[in-house]
């Protein structure tokens, strides 16, 4: 009778380990998958929020300068790399804030979403996720580009690339997701010839309609 009830145990036990086993085969995969679209859309907010804070009050002429010719005419754009490295720094600084608060934040997945039934996603148990910021997988970058804004107007765009690394974390068993972010920091239309001498904001040169012009 004892040895009976041990095997029921035994058996009890296996059937237990067999279902988690099956649900965290099938449903975990699945969890992942809803849950880094949630993570990078939280995660591109807390960008985006971090970057406007620094670029409420930002000019275009902070970041890059204007030479004249006695004609009045543009002769020489060059960039403010003294100010665009300092800007970078707190940039970097207001975004890590910005997504640690995350860390503090539960992400919950419906596990009606997770199992398809989307009909009945506001209802029944939530899967709980953790956040945790990892860092930048390479530093913010500021980059420009060169658009037609009309006849013999051009637009030069400002803008700041972000690939930062989040994992999410369950119970036993975690993911990291990149999100990379590309987001507006100043603009401003340039009218009559754009210049032919320009050193880029990204130091490799010409770029945009001015790659095309030479």
């Amino acid at each position: 009778m004892k040895f009976k009830f041990w095997r029921v145990v035994f058996a009890f036990i296996l059937i237990l380990l067999l279902i988690f086993f099956v649900i965290h085969r099938t449903i975990t995969p699945v969890f992942f998958s809803l849950a880094e679209v949630e993570v990078k859309n939280i995660a591109n907010k807390a960008i985006s929020q971090a970057i406007k804070n620094e670029t409420e009050n930002i000019n275009y002429q902070d970041m890059v300068k204007y030479v004249y010719n006695e004609q009045g005419d543009i002769v020489l754009m060059q960039p403010n790399i003294k100010y665009i490295n300092s800007f970078i720094s707190r940039i970097s600084l207001s975004i890590q804030k910005e997504l640690e608060l995350l860390s503090r934040k539960t992400l919950k997945v419906p596990l009606t979403r997770v199992l398809g039934i989307d009909l009945l996603a506001a209802y029944g148990p939530d899967l709980n996720m953790q956040m945790v910021p990892a860092g930048f997988t390479v530093p913010p970058k500021v980059n420009d580009s060169f658009t037609s804004a009309g006849i013999n107007q051009t637009r030069h765009k400002i803008y700041l690339l972000v690939r930062t690394e989040l994992k999410m974390i369950v119970p036993f068993k975690s993911k990291s997701v990149e999100v990379t972010a590309e987001v507006p920091v100043t603009e401003v239309v340039i009218l009559g010839r754009v210049p032919q001498i320009y050193v880029g904001i990204d130091k490799e040169g010409l770029s945009g309609l001015m790659k095309d012009n030479n």
